[in-house]
């Protein structure tokens, strides 16, 4: 994994903050009060889903999510969240290896003028983990195949292509 440092982290997010306030006040200058609320309310829903998160008590899963943003900038990373409980099953490490080595085969490929979006779903219960990878944009390079990498992990393709790739995690008790 691509490790930055506290302060690159510290550095990055208060540069996201201080542009979002900036956002906030030039839409209140232009009196766009509900574009103003619309972003603030986004960058709650934001954070809220980020602590929620930490309820799956997988440290280095929530450390990679946490830190995608910083680490890959060209991808936007959208989150769904359900974690009722922490799952009693835990594959924290091989998680994050497998997240890491998907983004890593693709990143490097990703074609420049065409937005890139993953959506991260992550449903937590405490007999089962899902996590569902959902990239779409264009790259240059085929996904890899899942069971060359698996590493133990129970893992279902959906979809495989140069512009969607997607697959489910899913860890049972």
């Amino acid at each position: 994994m691509t490790k930055l440092t506290v302060n690159e982290i510290l550095r990055a997010a208060n540069h996201d903050f201080i542009n979002q306030l900036q956002l906030i006040k030039m839409h209140l200058d232009l009196n766009r009060i509900d574009d103003a609320k619309k972003i603030i309310e986004n960058y709650c829903n934001h954070y809220k889903s980020l602590s929620i998160l930490n309820r799956l008590n997988c440290p280095k899963t929530v450390e990679w999510i946490q830190t995608f943003h910083y680490r890959f900038p060209s991808i936007e990373l959208k989150l769904k969240i359900d974690v009722t409980t922490a799952p009693k099953v835990k594959k924290d490490e091989e998680t994050v290896e497998y997240l890491e080595k998907t983004i890593q085969h693709v990143y490097p490929h990703l074609d420049p003028y065409s937005e890139q979006e993953l959506l991260l779903t992550i449903e937590s219960k405490e007999e089962i983990l899902r996590i569902t990878f959902d990239l779409h944009g264009k790259w240059n390079i085929e996904p890899f195949s899942s069971e060359k990498y698996s590493n133990n992990l129970d893992i279902t393709t959906e979809k495989e292509s140069i512009n969607d790739w997607k697959y489910v995690l899913t860890f049972k008790e």
